[in-house]
């Protein structure tokens, strides 16, 4: 009786085995789907409807799949940012010349991704604090104008900086 019990739980397994889909199987269902999608949902109930995912595996294997591109996409945009960095070293040099004081706009007038840009123009900024802290308190000593006009004219600061250090000032006056 052991022989007829063990062929039919090896044709159940074999069976079993036979109705599930293979890992390359499911990966290649996931990147047709994930081609045809913008995003990890779309491409989740892309699986769900098309190859008869369950939901929780579907979104699950088209959000690993959507940040494994995005990380190797990420990977390849810094290899060719670091590649170009004596590039952009002289871009910046350029920028920090420009007489608007704008450096952000100038890294964008470059090619530079708008956050990109911004966040060098803020560490730069952020580098030169004692020197903007020193033109601050002689914009502030002088009566003639505004700090924050002082600011724009004496030293070049954007309209957006200086308009945030002459809020500042006159808060801190209305306190007293």
């Amino acid at each position: 009786m052991r022989c007829p019990r063990t062929w039919f739980t090896a044709a159940v397994t074999l069976a079993l085995l036979a109705c599930g889909k293979s890992a390359s199987r499911m990966a290649t269902e996931v990147r047709e789907c994930s081609a045809i999608t913008m995003d990890a949902k779309g491409a989740a109930q892309c699986l769900v409807l098309q190859y008869k995912w369950k939901q929780p595996a579907a979104l699950a294997a088209a959000t690993r799949y959507q940040h494994d591109q995005d990380s190797t996409a990420q990977s390849h945009a810094d290899s060719a940012w670091h590649a170009d960095a004596a590039r952009h070293t002289r871009e910046m040099a350029d920028c920090a010349k420009d007489p608007s004081g704008d450096m952000a706009r100038c890294l964008v007038g470059y090619g530079w991704a708008e956050a990109r840009a911004t966040a060098t123009a803020d560490s730069l900024w952020h580098h030169d604090a004692p020197a903007h802290r020193q033109q601050v308190a002689t914009c502030t000593r002088q009566r003639q104008m505004q700090a924050g006009v002082c600011l724009q004219l004496k030293y070049k600061w954007t309209p957006e900086r200086a308009l945030v250090v002459d809020d500042s000032i006159r808060r801190a006056r209305m306190r007293r």
